[in-house]
């Protein structure tokens, strides 16, 4: 049997570290703590994101390529107290923290674990209200308000992907470590080409 620790909340009401950064710490050792105790389970997947990934100064080098092997600094992040993708306070901070004590308690109880970094998840919705991935490009498209706080690049994945890359993750035997989960990396501009060459009579930004 194989376990998930899905992701943090992503909603814009968190301002202080505490509504945050806490429970998504917690909540991550509560689950790997019920995990160590059966004998059932054979591996934990965790579903972090690329904000445990490029929160740190190296991304400010220019040609620098961001990779799993990447760590995001929780002094930097707590610095800038947003996200380096979205405009969320404490975010990149909580994915962060949570990560590092899931590897931790891991290696400290032979837990096999694998860890997925998504980036922006787009695609088709299964509820009938937005979630905030694809509000933020629906934000976008309409106001031409940004969503990232990196300039406008977007790192952008299909949900339908995530869902695959999670099946991979428990189902293949050699699947280990940590894997970025990202299809395109673009400016808002180009998300705004695309969705004009899909919809060319619906009205988008010039800016």
């Amino acid at each position: 049997m194989a376990s998930q620790v899905v992701a943090t909340p992503s909603m814009p009401m968190f301002t202080i570290s505490e509504e945050l950064v806490d429970p998504a710490v917690k909540g991550t050792l509560n689950v790997l703590r019920s995990c160590a105790k059966s004998p059932s389970v054979r591996r934990v997947v965790i579903t972090s994101s690329t904000a445990s990934v490029i929160c740190n100064k190296n991304m400010l080098t220019p040609g620098v390529v961001a990779d799993e092997t990447w760590y995001s600094d929780p002094e930097f992040c707590e610095e800038r107290k947003v996200l380096c993708v979205y405009n969320l306070d404490w975010y990149g901070l909580s994915k962060t923290l949570a990560e590092q004590a899931a590897w931790k308690f891991a290696k400290e109880n032979s837990i096999d674990l694998v860890t997925l970094h998504p980036g922006l998840v787009i695609g088709p919705l299964l509820q009938p209200t937005l979630n905030f991935s694809c509000e933020a490009i629906v934000n976008v498209i309409k106001e031409g308000k940004e969503a990232s706080s990196g300039g406008g690049i977007y790192r952008l994945v299909d949900v339908r992907d995530v869902a695959n890359a999670h099946i991979l993750a428990f189902e293949v035997p050699s699947a280990n470590g940590r894997y970025c989960l990202v299809e395109a990396n673009g400016y808002s501009s180009l998300v705004l080409k695309i969705v004009q060459k899909l919809y060319p009579f619906m009205t988008i930004p010039e800016k």
